[in-house]
């Protein structure tokens, strides 16, 4: 039970997960607030998903499942008619942009800060936080421009960290003019010559970011991409009809969540698909509720199997394409796809020269950036980010047995300690409970724990 003061909840991060779990606390104001957000480098509200670099970037999910609301699930489809942004009549099923998204997502944090109540103040930082010191019940945040911030609770919501250094490349390339680690700023896309190529490491969805980026941004040179695994991106609808068997989810949640039970069941679901000519596509999305649930099911050991081979599979077919955006990487004139990894890099004049392992043959290229696509680093002791390092340094958190993320209670994200007790004053929220969820990055999934996290603390302070 809380009395007079205001419980003090830092936020730390101003993206989705940021701004939601501060609107949707926002919305009781029978107790007493005030909520601190820290954000820098990105929009309030937009974050780095939804301010992107290139304006046309597409959604890769359907506007009808990204209402940030759970039980308003046609929300953002009502905002985009109300703003006239599509005149179709399937926008449920239609991808808008990011940018419009974010648009979205800045109107509803600033529909919340016109209408909060008198018992909730507001604060933003815009400002790095790279410290918290405990100090009995409460935390010291220590801020890189602002003075210590003292709070009651924290939350850690602070999105994707940069793609983690290529490990056999020399360490000395981090720092060149030619080596570009975050391929979510804009500088990546900018300031191109028009005679030589680029090099992407990576194959997945920042890829195709990135090359749409640069095409729209005029460069015309070859762009040439590495991955162990080559491109596997899939179309989200594709041509062929969805697989229907309305016996598969029954099946698949009425077994025991054996790891070899699950992928024999999936296996003979999909060759069934195969004989009828249908995709397996909506069996996954059928499957995507229920993960999280399967996913602790599993044995540390299944789950690291899982990890170890079949991460890229799932991957493929969960992260699908808009149908134009695959269909505008598959027609590309000038994407030159590699399947292996790099070898060596060194300085050439004013190029970076590249040895690639490309099928088991090697090839050398010569380009003038590149660029690195890998997907963002979830192991926090390796993580670019200066506050998680100093966290996991001194013990506050500690990363999950999977080192995908932190060790967090999979309920309401309360960060563990090593002898397994909750901090009760410490939260996690979004891309750091991949480990202890699995799939915690899109927005279904986020806006779940936005809210449950809320809920939460407003009945325990109550």
């Amino acid at each position: 039970m809380r009395m007079k003061e205001p419980l003090n909840i830092t936020i730390i991060g101003g993206g989705f997960c940021g701004i939601m779990t501060a609107i949707n606390l926002m919305k009781d104001d029978t107790l007493p607030l005030h909520i601190h957000i820290v954000n820098k480098g990105y929009p309030i509200a937009k974050g780095v998903a939804y301010a992107p670099h290139t304006s046309s970037l597409l959604l890769n999910v359907p506007n009808g499942r990204m209402s940030a609301y759970t039980d308003i699930p046609d929300h953002y489809v009502q905002w985009l008619k109300a703003n006239a942004l599509f005149s179709n009549d399937e926008i449920a099923t239609a991808f808008s942009t990011r940018e419009q998204y974010g648009n979205y997502l800045s109107s509803l944090w600033e529909d919340a800060i016109k209408e909060k109540g008198a018992n909730t103040a507001i604060t933003i930082y815009d400002d790095y936080a790279y410290d918290i010191i405990e100090d009995g019940d409460l935390l010291h945040i220590h801020l890189k421009e602002s003075p210590v911030l003292t709070t009651d609770l924290v939350i850690l919501a602070t999105g994707n960290a940069k793609p983690r250094f290529p490990f056999n490349i020399n360490s000395s390339f981090r720092n060149s003019k030619h080596y570009f680690g975050n391929p979510w700023k804009k500088d990546c896309i900018e300031n191109l010559n028009t005679e030589n190529d680029v090099l992407i490491i990576g194959n997945g969805l920042s890829m195709v970011d990135t090359v749409i980026g640069l095409t729209e941004n005029g460069f015309a040179q070859n762009i040439h991409t590495v991955s162990p695994h080559g491109y596997q991106l899939k179309p989200w609808k594709g041509s062929t009809p969805p697989y229907r068997d309305i016996n598969f989810l029954t099946t698949i949640l009425n077994q025991n969540f054996g790891l070899r039970t699950l992928v024999t069941s999936m296996n003979r679901h999909r060759k069934i698909a195969d004989t009828l000519g249908q995709s397996v596509y909506s069996m996954i999305d059928v499957l995507r509720p229920h993960t999280q649930k399967i996913w602790q099911s599993l044995s540390i050991k299944e789950r690291n199997r899982f990890i170890k081979y079949l991460n890229h599979i799932w991957g493929s077919i969960r992260h699908r394409l808009p149908d134009e955006m695959h269909a505008f990487i598959k027609e590309h004139k000038k994407l030159i796809i590699h399947r292996g990894h790099i070898v060596d890099v060194s300085m050439a004049g004013d190029q970076v020269k590249v040895t690639l392992s490309d099928s088991g043959s090697l090839k050398h290229l010569l380009v003038q950036r590149v660029i690195n696509c890998t997907g963002p680093e979830t192991n926090i002791q390796l993580s670019e980010n200066e506050l998680l390092r100093n966290l996991e340094k001194r013990g506050l958190i500690s990363a999950d047995v999977f080192h995908l993320g932190i060790n967090a209670h999979p309920q309401y994200g309360n960060v563990m300690m090593s002898n397994d007790n909750c901090k009760h004053n410490l939260f996690v929220i979004g891309n750091h409970l991949k480990g202890v969820l699995w799939e915690s990055a899109a927005i279904p999934e986020l806006r779940m724990q936005t809210e449950a996290l809320s809920k939460y603390l407003i009945t325990k302070y109550s």
